[in-house]
């Protein structure tokens, strides 16, 4: 009939070997138990969906037995069976949590097991709605966090939009990513004039010494390699073994927190530039995909941003040639 396991309880024999040899020629399994007491022993070790239970146990009643299991295991249905069906016993049993009522005799057993189909039904129902609720915070957490997400990159990019030299566009957009991702450490380099030496242009995180140390050649190590291969990094928690194996030792002492790792390349006029890199996870979360993303973003606006000082700065410095090659003419005529 079905997979679910029931539990029966009571203390008479007869009584109770004739509702096991029903419930076991449909095919639901059952456990047995003589009294209250063993009925809870045994619910607290084995699986159990449902109780059917006799209300008129030795020392402790059914009801108690009822009212236990909803303080222990709410989603365990109670089905309860009794002679005496009282207006006051049925209210006891609803108030505290029975999914169903059945008066003795039990003898074809079509009611129980049409009750006992009912209460299944009633918990894979309840099991189903919890799942899709679940899914459904899921994906409102999802869409929480991506409206968020879009708001910080539009207030980036706001930010970026206002820079008007290198150092500013490249340490706000190191602030936007380090607050954004979570991350412990981050630092912008670029390479130098020959693209040999890359050195240390912004920095988050990490003291302000090491930065001033490094400012002009970060050592050989991950960094350096990350850079060349201009290509973007995620690593969502501890590094695999051919990146660790590449970090040195200043590195690993000052410059990259594990675990997680995110870099991207910088690119100033179709040219790698240098790189960003931002590393250290929070302690509930790791770095993901859409981690990289926001990264990335930023990278492109930061670039667009330098493209158009640049154009400002040419045409200003054209201006200013103009400005001084043109004819004077008539220094009246200049005045007027």
């Amino acid at each position: 009939m079905t997979d679910e396991r029931v539990l029966v309880v009571d203390h008479m024999d007869d009584r109770r070997e004739h509702l096991i040899s029903l419930l076991e020629s449909q095919g639901v399994a059952a456990i047995q138990a003589s009294s209250c007491e063993e009925g809870l022993n045994i619910l607290m070790h084995e699986p159990i969906n449902l109780i059917l239970s006799e209300t008129e146990l030795p020392k402790k009643s059914g009801l108690y037995l009822l009212q236990e299991t909803k303080k222990i295991y709410p989603d365990v249905e109670v089905i309860l069976l009794t002679h005496n069906a009282s207006s006051f016993t049925l209210l006891q049993a609803l108030r505290n949590g029975a999914y169903d009522f059945i008066v003795r005799p039990v003898d074809t057993g079509e009611i129980l097991l049409n009750t006992l189909g009912r209460a299944f039904s009633h918990q894979r129902q309840r099991v189903e709605q919890e799942l899709l609720l679940k899914e459904l915070e899921i994906k409102n957490r999802h869409l929480n966090q991506a409206l968020h997400r879009m708001q910080s990159l539009n207030e980036a990019i706001r930010s970026l939009a206002s820079g008007e030299d290198i150092q500013s566009i490249f340490t706000e957009m190191l602030r936007a990513t380090v607050e954004e991702v979570g991350a412990q450490t981050g630092f912008v380099a670029l390479f130098d004039r020959s693209g040999d030496n890359l050195g240390i242009k912004v920095s988050h995180g990490i003291d302000k010494t090491v930065s001033q140390t490094y400012a002009k050649q970060l050592p050989a190590g991950l960094s350096l390699v990350v850079a060349r291969r201009a290509k973007p990094v995620l690593v969502t928690d501890d590094l695999p073994d051919g990146l660790n194996s590449l970090i040195s030792h200043e590195e690993r002492e000052h410059l990259i927190t594990p675990p997680g790792l995110l870099s991207i390349p910088l690119r100033i006029k179709d040219r790698v530039a240098g790189m960003m890199i931002v590393s250290g996870h929070p302690q509930n979360s790791t770095f993901a995909e859409h981690d990289l993303l926001f990264m990335t973003q930023l990278g492109v606006h930061a670039q667009l941003q330098l493209e158009k000082i640049g154009l400002i700065h040419q045409l200003q410095k054209g201006n200013r040639k103009n400005s001084g090659s043109r004819p004077t003419g008539n220094p009246a005529e200049a005045h007027r």
